[in-house]
């Protein structure tokens, strides 16, 4: 990693700070947890980063297909497709 890549996990990954306390809390809403180790808090950003990608190219292919059959409320659609889709990954990770 760079420094500037360092400096922009470090408050991540030190325990105590706002941010690894918003990560540890992530990270158990999804049954997981981070250790005291930078290379398990590590890990969590990335599922983080992952899950986040994941969610916007899910809602660009909503997008794009609410464009496609030329829907009217494209909003309210994203919303319900985002809302099923988001549920149907609670129930896997159960």
């Amino acid at each position: 990693m760079t420094d500037v890549d360092q400096q922009a996990v470090a408050p991540w990954i030190s325990a105590g700070t706002v941010e690894h306390e918003t990560l540890r809390a992530w990270a158990a809403s999804r049954g997981d947890d981070v250790r005291p180790t930078e290379a398990s808090a590590l890990r969590v950003l990335l599922k983080a980063g992952v899950e986040q990608l994941r969610e916007s190219a899910l809602e660009a292919a909503y997008e794009d297909l609410a464009e496609e059959f030329g829907q009217q409320d494209l909003a309210a659609d994203r919303r319900a497709a985002r809302d099923r889709y988001a549920a149907r990954s609670d129930r896997g990770r159960e």
